[in-house]
């Protein structure tokens, strides 16, 4: 008997070229448009004709002496820099959060048959795909009609960016982890715990590294949405530029974050009030950090993660 696999009909060789032809017409399809898009707004880093000047605008930036150059100057701003600090550290402390409350509660999604857990999976995958701003402006409404997080002045504040960033990052960060969890063999776990492991020592030992890769691109994804989130941001916490100094707390005052806002926000403000170039920049660089986190979650070995 030849161990030679039976050869393709010329009919389903003319099905697979023509498959192959179409996949490869949307990549390049894909591909092109990409880069004409880019290259097509390049010309906005550039300054060009001005905007007609209002007095809101001479109160924004009276004295910005960067107004009208390339990508409006924004390496030599310090609340550029600031807004990137702000940016980095309010994901952070998100992505951590989002881990700690994130994947043990992955875990018993997909291990275990919680009361209900169609319902929550619903509820999960609703907040993925809802406006952000709705999200923010729920949390507006629940933060001022509940008399004990009304307390918590969490509106407006620093926390209250970690607050929003939260809710959609750990919603994605679910997402990733259960998938991760699911992509692992219940067996293994079985068989670690019949030879004498216990269940905490089985899942450190069996469970973690199995899943490794699909935690690892949670934790990318959920600080990824966490630095892009925008609308949420900005219905709940406002920008803090056009804030008064003393409705900040004196380590935010200190930390002098009180004069920046996470990039999203900040890009939307600059280009509101006339510095294009300056707006523009900062969205190639969100483009770009989505991008790169794209690539290091496909990188980490992607099919153990959803959307």
């Amino acid at each position: 008997m030849s161990g030679k696999l039976p050869e393709r009909s010329p009919l389903l060789r003319r099905h697979a070229a023509v498959v192959t032809a179409v996949v490869y017409s949307a990549v390049v399809f894909l591909v092109l448009g990409a880069c004409w898009l880019f290259a097509s707004n390049v010309d906005q880093l550039f300054p060009g004709e001005q905007f007609i000047q209002s007095a809101a605008m001479d109160e924004w930036r009276p004295t910005d002496e960067h107004l009208h150059v390339f990508a409006g100057g924004f390496w030599r701003v310090g609340a550029f820099w600031r807004s990137v600090n702000l940016t980095v550290v309010t994901a952070t402390i998100t992505m951590l959060i989002a881990a700690a409350v994130g994947i043990p509660a992955a875990y018993a999604l997909s291990r275990y048959k919680v009361p209900g857990r169609s319902i929550i999976d619903v509820l999960f995958s609703s907040v993925i795909v809802l406006p952000t701003a709705s999200v923010g402006l729920c949390l507006v409404i629940l933060m001022q009609h509940t008399p004990v997080l009304k307390e918590l002045h969490l509106v407006y504040s620093l926390p209250g960016i970690v607050a929003v960033q939260l809710v959609v990052a750990t919603a994605m960060g679910i997402s990733a982890w259960k998938a991760a969890f699911d992509g692992v063999n219940e067996r293994f776990e079985h068989v670690a715990r019949s030879l004498g492991s216990g269940p905490w020592r089985a899942f450190r030992t069996v469970t973690l590294p199995c899943a490794k890769p699909g935690l690892i691109a949670g934790l990318i994804l959920a600080w990824t949405r966490a630095a892009a989130e925008f609308g949420g941001v900005l219905i709940f916490c406002s920008t803090f530029a056009e804030r008064p100094e003393a409705s900040f707390s004196p380590m935010t005052r200190l930390l002098h974050l009180h004069q920046a806002d996470p990039l999203a926000v900040s890009m939307w403000s600059q280009i509101e009030y006339g510095n294009v170039e300056y707006g523009t920049a900062i969205g190639f660089m969100l483009v770009f950090i989505s991008a790169a986190s794209v690539y290091a979650i496909h990188r980490l070995g992607g099919k153990t993660y959803v959307w």
